[in-house]
């Protein structure tokens, strides 16, 4: 009984862990978000055409903070998680829609990302990190122009 407590524990942890990347970056929140990362993350957005990267969570805040902060609104929904654990060591697939908005003069003002995240996560000093996170982008819908107008509009604040 106690073993499946501790299971249930760890698999709503797990859960929290990966949710808190979306909601915090959709804050910015950027303390917070690397909070969820082990020292070392290996992040996998090649579904997207990036090259995948072994980096410390700086630098995937750094990465997050040249482009999201230009949009007037993100809203990233991680759902339908599916967990699994081995020891220290646990997976989690879930669904993201990533919702990001920014007026423009095409009125064409959303840029929609829908797929699925494949999380790896390890438990360090009683806590679950992750250290490895993969996007399967399986829909990529709206303004294509979007980002290259939100990291335009970081740089003119700049």
């Amino acid at each position: 009984m106690e073993d499946n407590l501790q299971l249930l524990l760890d698999e709503r942890e797990i859960i929290n862990v990966v949710n808190s990347i979306g909601i915090n970056a959709d804050l910015r929140n950027w303390q917070a978000v690397s909070q969820a990362f082990s020292d070392e993350v290996q992040l996998d957005y090649a579904s997207m055409g990036a090259a995948v990267e072994m980096l410390k969570p700086t630098d995937i805040i750094k990465k997050w903070q040249a482009i999201l902060p230009g949009f007037q609104m993100t809203q990233h929904m991680i759902t339908n998680h599916r967990v699994s654990i081995t020891g220290n060591e646990a997976n989690c697939f879930s669904y993201v829609h990533a919702v990001h908005y920014l007026p423009n003069k095409s009125n064409n003002n959303t840029w929609i990302v829908m797929g699925h995240y494949e999380h790896h996560l390890v438990r360090l000093n009683q806590a679950w990190k992750i250290d490895r996170m993969k996007l399967i982008a399986t829909l990529i819908d709206g303004n294509m122009d979007l980002p290259r107008l939100a990291m335009e509009a970081i740089k003119a604040v700049g």
